[in-house]
Order: structure tokens, then sequence, then C-alpha cells
């Protein structure tokens, strides 16, 4: 068993290795504070393993899942990984387990259908707000790190198959899908609040500089909330091949199928204010891609949002589409990142709290 195991975590750890070494050294670092922290007291190991083996699942990344299975066992007991992969063997978990898992599978697939209800289901249940937040940043984490196992692997397969015809854009520049004018970038990306779901934790005594909500609602787990925030960091705004605008493009498109408003609203103004185009994010935003007639920009839009599906539908043609579109290869593997770091920030922003005017 051990060596099957250590077979596997080499395999999916060789993946990661072709991303630059911050962000790589940074993704090992979160993976220990999300899934292995020293302090248990909050959530388990085990329990995180098993959310992270529904999100693996319901993302049909099997080998990871297989890791995450053995994992388990080693920690539970021969057996656990099954009752967690059989639904139907759920109704011999505790009562609070079977909502837990409910919930982060539901995150997992569809962050806008997991609101309100659900944190109040889970605070019924007996959670505090530091274990949902826990929860919470399993369920992303994992969803960040089986959309960069997939994003690079297929750039080490794409090859130098067939590139698929860009596709036609339907709609002119400049107008709406109902052929209207476009509205101004500040109309269709508002400034918002975030209103949590979560009571905040408290903010530190020692602390200089007011906190947002958001910061204050992920404080509830400071370690996972530090090393996020430097990859995010490296990811976002960090030296990259990709350019900052396509970072924020990406981010965009990827914000826009998970249907996080908030995100959409940051990273559409972002966009408008590196590239100074003031047509193409208002337009993604407003009337889908089919309204992105650059073709380098449609690339980008087109890959990142195909990453964002769960399951992910990116493939090795898309890749192809993108190195025909002028990006490289250190420059695809960049856009993997950023659409997998906003797998993760959708997830949090849409079902910790949500956005108001």
């Amino acid at each position: 068993m051990t060596t099957v195991v250590s077979e596997r975590v080499s395999r999916t750890e060789e993946a990661l290795a072709a991303l630059r070494p911050d962000v790589r050294e940074l993704t090992a670092s979160v993976d220990a504070a999300v899934l292995r922290p020293s302090d248990e007291s909050v959530l388990s190991h085990a329990d995180r393993a098993r959310i992270a083996l529904r999100v693996a699942l319901v993302n049909e990344r099997w080998e990871y899942a297989d890791e995450l299975a053995d994992q388990l066992d080693s920690l539970a007991g021969d057996g656990a990984a099954d009752a967690v992969r059989d639904v139907e063997r759920w109704s011999g978990l505790p009562d609070s387990l079977q909502a837990l898992l409910a919930h982060c599978e539901q995150v997992a697939l569809d962050p806008a259908d997991a609101g309100f209800d659900e944190i109040a289901e889970l605070r019924a249940q007996g959670f505090s707000p530091a274990q949902v937040v826990a929860a919470s940043q399993v369920v992303a984490y994992v969803s960040y790190r089986v959309r960069l196992l997939l994003g690079l692997s297929l750039v080490e397969q794409a090859g130098d198959g067939p590139v698929p015809a860009g596709p036609v854009n339907a709609i002119e520049a400049g107008a709406t899908a109902d052929g209207c004018e476009l509205p101004t970038p500040a109309e269709a990306f508002p400034v918002l609040r975030w209103v949590p779901w979560v009571d905040p934790a408290a903010e530190p005594p020692e602390s200089e500089a007011e906190s947002t909500p958001f910061h204050l609602t992920l404080l509830h787990d400071p370690q996972v909330l530090a090393e996020r925030t430097a990859l995010h960091n490296a990811i976002t705004t960090g030296t990259s091949a990709l350019d900052r605008a396509d970072r924020e493009l990406a981010a965009l498109a990827t914000s826009l199928i998970n249907g996080c408003e908030y995100c959409a609203a940051v990273h559409g103004r972002r966009q408008v204010q590196l590239s100074g185009d003031q047509i193409t994010a208002v337009a993604l935003a407003t009337a889908g891609p089919a309204a992105v007639t650059d073709p380098r920009q449609r690339a980008v839009v087109d890959a990142a949002s195909a990453l964002a599906r769960t399951p992910a539908a990116l493939a090795a043609a898309d890749i192809r589409r993108l190195h025909s579109a002028g990006l490289n290869v250190d420059d695809v593997r960049d856009l993997v990142a950023v659409s997998a770091m906003f797998a993760w920030n959708n997830r949090l922003l849409m079902t910790l709290g949500n956005a108001a005017a």
C-alpha cells in the first residue's frame, strides 16, 4: 500500500513540477496547510481527506481521487474511502458528516447553488464558523488543484496535432446580444460590497490596518489565509510570462462561468484599467464570448471558461489553439494557474457570503 501511495503522490507532484518555482512552492505550502495542518482541533485530517475525495470525484480526476482515498484509508481505516465514494453508503455516516459532505459536493459542482440556507444548515448541525471556513477552504483548494493537474497535463500532451478553427464571432464588437450599445465599464463592473454569511473572526489587536469582511471571515483559518494570499498574489500579480491584462481577462471569464458577481466586477474593472480597452471585458460580461473579436483574447477566454467548468472541459485542442494565437508554453501554464485560482476564489466568495451594491 505504501509503495502504491508514494507512486501516486509522485505522479501528481511531477505534474505540478512544470509550474514556475514560486507558484509550485506556494502550492505545496498551501496543500499542507489545507489538508494536513498541525492543529486538528477545527477539522480532522480524516474529514479534510473525505471532503477532498468528493471534490476530486465530482471533477473526474481519478488518479488524484485514488491518492486521496489511500490517504483517507490510512487515516480512518480500510473502507473509509469506499464510504465516501458511494453516496448510497452515506447513510452509515453521522448526520453531521453527511450534511458536510453534501454541502461540500455542491460547492464543488456549482457554487451558485450553495447559499445562505446551506450555511445555516451546517450551523444547525453544530458546525462552528471556523469549521465552515476550514471545510470551504478544502473544497476551494482541491477545486484549484484538480484544474492545475488537468491543465498542466494537457500542456504536455498537446503536441502538434490539428488546431481547431477559431469560433465565428456572432456579435459585432461594441454591441450586446440584442443589438443594443454596450454599457460603460463603470456600469458593467460596479463597485460592490461583500457581506458574509459566517460570523467573521475577531481582528487581532495588533493589526494596523482595518481588514475587509472577507479577510476577517477567512481569518478563522489564519494559516491557510496567509498561504493562500501569497499564492493568489504570485499567480495574479507576480512576475509571470502571461501579461497582466490577459490574466485579468482569464479571471473574468472564469468568474462569469461560475457566476461570481463580485469577482467579475473587480477583475472586469482591472482588465479595463490594465489594457486600456473599453470594449472587450464589457462585451464579454454583457454578451458572452461571441462578442470577443480578437483571436488571442477569444482563445484565452474560451480556455479559461472550459477549465472553469465542473468537470473541466479543457482539451488538448484548446492548448494548441492558444499556441496558434501566440501564447507560448509558459504563457499557457500561467493561464491555467489563473483560471484554477479563480475556481478557488469564486467558491469562497460565493458560498461564505454574497455581493451587494
